[in-house]
C-alpha cells in the first residue's frame, strides 16, 4: 500500500509535506498530476509525478492526500473523481487540507459529514450560494477526523500529518503526541 498525492496547478505543497515524511517509509508517496507532467510549485521547486491522473489505480493506496492553494485547475476532472470516489468506496483514507475539501466535495463524499476547511469571507460565501457543500457541515474547528476523511484549516498541517500518521497505523498514539510536540517547538 502507498500513499497518493495529488497535485495541481494551483495547489500548495508545504501543506502536504510533512505528512509525506512521516507516511513515506510505511506507504511510499506517490505524486500524481492531472497530465502526469511536471509539477512546478508555488515555492518555485519542480516536483516530478510518478503519474497521470487516468492511471492510478486507487486500489494501491492507504492514503490520498489533497492539498488546498487554487483547486479551480482540477474542478470537474472527471479521472480525479474516480480517484476519490473509488478510494472512499474501499475506505481509503482521504485527507484534504485549507482548500482541498473542495476536491473532496466535487466526488461528493462528504455528504453528511463535518469537515475543516479554509475558506473564509467572499469565497466560502461564493462556494455555498453556488451549490457547493450543500449537504455537508462546514465547522471552524482546527481539524475534523470522521470515519475515513481527515480535513484541516491550513495551520494546523502538524496536526494533519500526524493525525493521518495515526489513522494509517504508521505510528501510535503516543509517538503521534511527541511529533507534533517536536515539530512545534514545544519540547
Amino acid at each position: 500500500m502507498k500513499t497518493l498525492v495529488i497535485f495541481y496547478p494551483g495547489c500548495i505543497e508545504f501543506e502536504l509535506l510533512l505528512a509525506c515524511e512521516i507516511l513515506n517509509k510505511n506507504f511510499p508517496v506517490v505524486v500524481a498530476t492531472p497530465d502526469g507532467e511536471d509539477h512546478r510549485g508555488s515555492s518555485g521547486i519542480t516536483f516530478r509525478p510518478s503519474l497521470a491522473f487516468e492511471n492510478v489505480d486507487p486500489q494501491d493506496y492507504k492514503v490520498i492526500l489533497c492539498p488546498g492553494g487554487d483547486p479551480r485547475a482540477v474542478i470537474g476532472n472527471k479521472e480525479l473523481i474516480r480517484i476519490i470516489q473509488s478510494g472512499h468506496l474501499k475506505k481509503t483514507i482521504l485527507a484534504a487540507i485549507c482548500a482541498g475539501p473542495i476536491i473532496l466535495e466535487q466526488a461528493r463524499v462528504l455528504d453528511n459529514r463535518l469537515i475543516a476547511h479554509g475558506y473564509a469571507g467572499a469565497q466560502k460565501e461564493w462556494l455555498l450560494n453556488n451549490g457547493y457543500f450543500k449537504s455537508t457541515k462546514l465547522t471552524d474547528e482546527q481539524i475534523v477526523i470522521d470515519e475515513n476523511i481527515i480535513t484541516a484549516k491550513p495551520s494546523s498541517y502538524i496536526d494533519f500529518a500526524v493525525e493521518i500518521a495515526i489513522l494509517s497505523g504508521c505510528i501510535d498514539r503516543g509517538k503521534g503526541e511527541t511529533l507534533k510536540k517536536y515539530y512545534k517547538g514545544l519540547n
